[in-house]
């Protein structure tokens, strides 16, 4: 009687399956990839500024979350409008700049400390927000639509589907550890953060 053969739980997989399992890794990926991106970006700028190595962000490692949910939910959202840069570029002002608005709100008001203030800057909304660092996420947006992201989901691609789980699941376990640790330890210091003055915001 001839043998069946079994088949590998991921053989098992329908296509489709297979597809939506190695999209959502992708988009792991994706995350950690801006997060670490806007990590370099604002430890290079310090570093120009200052000269010395300035840890950026609330959380201890290499990776500052408000450029990885930014990015993600630029591709996410916007996906629709890569045929319509203009619309992709003030999207993307309106998504970030409402991110990182609401993220320095809750900061502020939770953790009574500023990791950055724009307050100095033409056209700045409590400091949270200006018209400069705006500009800069939408173009940000445009290199990340229309170059990065193609070349970032190539090369994801490439990655076995075994390893890549083996990588997000490493990324998010460490993410998730120096969360719950930033929590009541968050990463402060000269040039990383400054005190609120005031969290009275009918005097802003």
């Amino acid at each position: 009687m001839a043998k069946i053969a079994r088949k590998s739980p991921q053989a098992q997989l329908s296509p489709t399956d297979a597809e939506l399992e190695n999209k959502i890794l992708n988009y792991f990926l994706l995350f950690f990839s801006c997060a670490l991106i806007g990590w370099l970006w604002e430890v290079a700028i310090s570093f120009a500024q200052y000269g010395i190595f300035i840890n950026r962000g609330v959380l201890h490692g290499p990776w500052l979350p408000i450029y990885g949910f930014g990015g993600l939910g630029i591709i996410i959202l916007l996906k629709r409008f890569r045929k319509h840069p203009l619309v992709v570029f003030l999207s993307s002002i309106v998504l970030c700049g409402t991110i990182e608005y609401f993220t320095g709100w809750y900061l502020e008001t939770f953790k009574h400390m500023k990791w950055w203030d724009y307050s100095g800057d033409f056209m700045n909304l409590h400091g949270r927000i200006c018209l400069l660092a705006l500009t800069s996420f939408g173009l940000a947006a445009l290199f990340l639509v229309y170059f990065a992201h193609p070349k970032l989901i190539a090369f994801f691609n490439k990655i076995p589907i075994k390893p890549k789980k083996v990588l997000c699941f490493a990324l998010v376990l460490c993410f998730l550890g120096d969360f719950v640790y930033s929590s009541d330890n968050p990463n402060t210091g000269n040039g990383i953060s400054s005190e609120v003055q005031s969290t009275d915001t009918s005097q802003e």
